[in-house]
């Protein structure tokens, strides 16, 4: 087996295992460790609270969004992108199909998966300079926060690069674009677990924490 079949196959299962384990593992400590430290929470716990934090929080309908409404909308556009992108890019369903599991969906449109490939990578490099221009964030942004903004856009970046043959067909980086996009996207999703970028499901447990606080406290979310 060469390297390229080793990243395609084995590799890639690797990511993804170590991706759904170590999520489920963060998930159950994370509630674990709220039984012992948040008792109220789950003594006072409601679905109605949680249910209505999410469609605030996940739709643009909460009071952050209000006060900024174009940097938020951009960053609601940056992340349906990444979500969307993996799971519905018709090269993404293909591989699927070709798997042992031969599972199939619909896909995005070429064109759009095109643009929000670019948005996601445009957006990107704005969040990374926002960061490292606004007084306020610059304090707070650690040289690793701007490494996993960078190592997040890197597998859009390189999908797009090997999708649309932007560097040429000749070259090291040309003949091998296709072997960098699995490479970044597969440290992506070994990555997510054990660093910040683990938000993308413990947002679920937090803000739904949080809901039930405020719910019980007859505060407005």
């Amino acid at each position: 087996m060469d390297f390229y079949a080793f990243v395609e196959g084995p590799l890639t299962w690797v990511a993804i295992l170590t991706f759904l384990i170590g999520i489920v593992v963060r998930g159950i400590l994370y509630y674990n460790a709220s039984k012992k430290t948040d008792k109220m929470i789950h003594k006072y716990f409601s679905w109605k609270w949680v249910f209505s934090t999410y469609a605030k929080w996940l739709l643009p309908n909460n009071v952050t969004f209000k006060k900024q409404p174009l940097y938020y909308l951009t960053v609601y556009l940056f992340h349906i992108c990444i979500v969307m992108l993996p799971v519905f890019a018709y090269q993404h369903i293909v591989m699927w199909e070709m798997s042992r599991f031969g599972w199939s969906w619909i896909s995005l449109p070429a064109g759009l998966a095109k643009w929000m490939t670019l948005a996601v990578v445009f957006i990107g490099l704005f969040l990374i300079g926002r960061r490292a221009i606004h007084p306020d964030l610059k304090l707070l942004t650690k040289s690793s926060d701007y490494l996993l903004l960078a190592l997040t856009i890197l597998p859009f970046l390189t999908g797009y690069l090997a999708a649309h043959a932007t560097l040429g067909t000749t070259g090291f980086l040309a003949e091998n674009m296709q072997l960098f996009h699995m490479l970044s996207g597969q440290l992506m999703l070994i990555l997510i677990p054990f660093t910040k970028l683990s938000h993308a499901v413990l947002f679920f447990f937090s803000r739904g924490a949080t809901a039930v606080e405020f719910g019980r406290r007859g505060y407005s979310m």
